[in-house]
């Protein structure tokens, strides 16, 4: 039905606006809050509803065009005789949809179909409106709710369909009782109604009145002792297996889900969509989700929105490049996916450092210092060396991330300075420089005979070997690798005279810049030392024209 998307903008200012590919499958927007993934459901439900030509995010919608067979097809197949007292006008007939009948006129039918770009108004009021449906979490709810049965001999409802096809409701009751260990089954027992019902083990013929088939009935649960979870689980289901819709928009899909319970619908839906040729479009703040439909191994889109300053950008994201983020041990123990809904990602060199340099921004923003980093995810690598692997990959799918490692960094030549450069993306041509850099640096560090990562860092060095030394880490910074002069994490707030023993250091300094901003001994943002340098991380997250992140 669809064809292509596309949007208002690029992956960075200046760069094309993207132009997504929608055969049947699921397309996925992430992002941080405030984005626009919730907006761009919206302005596709607002497509195929009024056939509006542009909103905030998405500038067109482009709808496959029907041969002329095929649109003569597609009218057959809708057409629905006249029921007593209804009289057709001249060139009408009736159509019956999922959600009631209206006659249409045919030759409009016939003349929108081939060409839904002529008047896209036309066309929505015609076709595409009748085949969307958009999901968010008070209606996923209700997907269960009680539904007419009407004449069965002509199924109307989605449930009077799913009664009357045994080989579909065995494949959606495998599906369900997979992931959620109970039985849906259908109640046709009460009334001129079809009841959802949850039991135990394989239920007798429901499309029987017999007594096996209504004591179990008996005993099953109706669907309000189901969790909410469970009901959203097997309506997105439903709607997808045997719901009439050919567009599904859901909003953020793992509400009310157990993460087991979110990654298991987006495998499904992401081979759904696929196997019943239906277009699925979700937005989400859930990595489990997002891992479910990638490892599905079906066709999946996924489409990283931002805001930042007055700019948004759209990039599309390869599904090779996000399974680095799933398989890689230590990319999944830290949580790197995670890194896929905020606006930027510092990474220190372990957790110590990741708490104390998160706690010093969080005070940042509290004070409402300018200096502070918001919708920031702090992450911890396992050590200086194996920074580069959490960053590299980020910063491939467009997420500023910035390194912050100890000045002995330094020490690491050969394979693991040039790893941190790649990491960096400063130009391979500058590799040899920046390593002859580094070893003056560091000849010039350990000519002081003392201790330089303990003792005061770059400190130690004075006139031409300072200003060398300067100038390197000022480079670097450019490029988002944050080394630390003072040598290392530890030797931040001096003044707080605390025990730097790796050990003990971060429980005595968490101790000595108190817990309760009511206290008068709580510590709060000043000039200078950590306050400054997490700030200058900061400048460089928020600098749209930073250095360091490939497009």
């Amino acid at each position: 039905m669809l064809s292509s998307i596309e949007f208002k903008f690029g992956a960075a200012e200046g760069h094309p606006p993207l132009v997504l590919q929608t055969p049947p499958s699921v397309t996925i927007f992430v992002g941080p809050n405030n984005s626009g993934k919730s907006q761009a459901l919206r302005e596709i439900g607002s497509f195929f509803h009024n056939g509006q030509s542009e909103g905030k995010i998405l500038k067109s919608v482009t709808f496959n065009s029907f041969t002329k067979e095929e649109a003569r097809a597609e009218l057959e197949a809708l057409m629905d005789e006249p029921r007593h007292g209804e009289l057709l006008s001249h060139d009408h007939v009736m159509i019956k949809w999922s959600r009631g009948r209206n006659q249409i006129h045919v030759p409009s039918f016939m003349e929108l179909l081939p060409n839904p770009s002529a008047n896209p108004a036309a066309f929505a009021n015609y076709y595409s409106s009748k085949y969307i449906l958009a999901l968010d979490g008070p209606s996923r709810i209700q997907l269960l709710n009680a539904q007419p049965r009407g004449d069965l001999k002509y199924p109307d409802s989605i449930f009077a369909r799913l009664l009357t096809d045994d080989q579909r409701r065995t494949d959606l009751r495998k599906l369900i009782n997979e992931a959620t260990g109970l039985t849906l089954v259908l109640d046709a027992s009460v009334g001129d109604q079809v009841n959802v019902r949850f039991g135990r083990g394989e239920p007798p013929n429901e499309r029987s009145f017999e007594e096996a088939t209504l004591e179990y009935m008996r005993n099953a649960q109706g669907v309000e002792a189901v969790s909410d979870g469970v009901k959203a689980f097997a309506g997105i289901l439903l709607q997808l297996h045997v719901g009439s819709p050919k567009v599904i928009t859901v909003d953020e899909p793992e509400a009310f889900l157990h993460p087991s319970l979110a990654f298991k619908l987006g495998k499904e839906l992401a081979r759904g969509a696929v196997d019943e040729k239906k277009h699925i479009f979700a937005s989400t703040h859930n990595a489990q989700f997002l891992m479910g439909a990638i490892v599905s191994g079906a066709s999946v889109n996924i489409v990283r929105l931002t805001y930042n300053g007055g700019r948004a950008t759209a990039r599309l994201l390869q599904s090779s490049d996000l399974r680095v983020l799933m398989q890689d041990p230590l990319l999944r123990s830290v949580g790197v996916l995670e890194g896929l809904f905020y606006d930027y990602v510092i990474v220190g060199e372990a957790n110590a450092d990741r708490a104390f340099y998160q706690e010093v921004n969080e005070r940042l923003l509290a004070a409402g210092d300018a200096r502070g980093i918001p919708h920031a995810l702090f992450l911890n690598a396992d050590n200086k060396q194996t920074i580069p692997r959490i960053i590299a990959p980020l910063r491939k799918l467009g997420i500023p991330a910035a390194g912050i490692t100890d000045i002995d960094i330094l020490k690491d030549g050969g394979g693991e300075w040039t790893r941190q450069l790649q990491a960096a993306g400063i130009p391979q041509g500058e590799f040899e420089a920046y390593q002859n850099r580094r070893k003056t640096v560091l000849k010039a560090l350990q000519d002081t005979g003392k201790e330089f990562k303990r003792e005061g860092g770059t400190v130690l060095l004075a006139g031409e070997d300072a200003e060398m030394a300067r100038n390197l880490l000022s480079d670097l910074r450019r490029y988002g690798l944050f080394v630390v002069s003072g040598g290392e994490v530890e030797n931040w707030l001096e003044d707080l005279k605390v025990d730097r023993g790796k050990s003990a250091w971060l429980r005595s300094i968490f101790e000595k810049m108190g817990a309760d901003p009511r206290d008068d001994d709580y510590l709060k943002p000043a000039k200078g030392d950590v306050w400054d340098f997490v700030g200058e991380v900061g400048s460089w997250l928020k600098d749209n024209t930073r250095s360091g992140i490939p497009y």
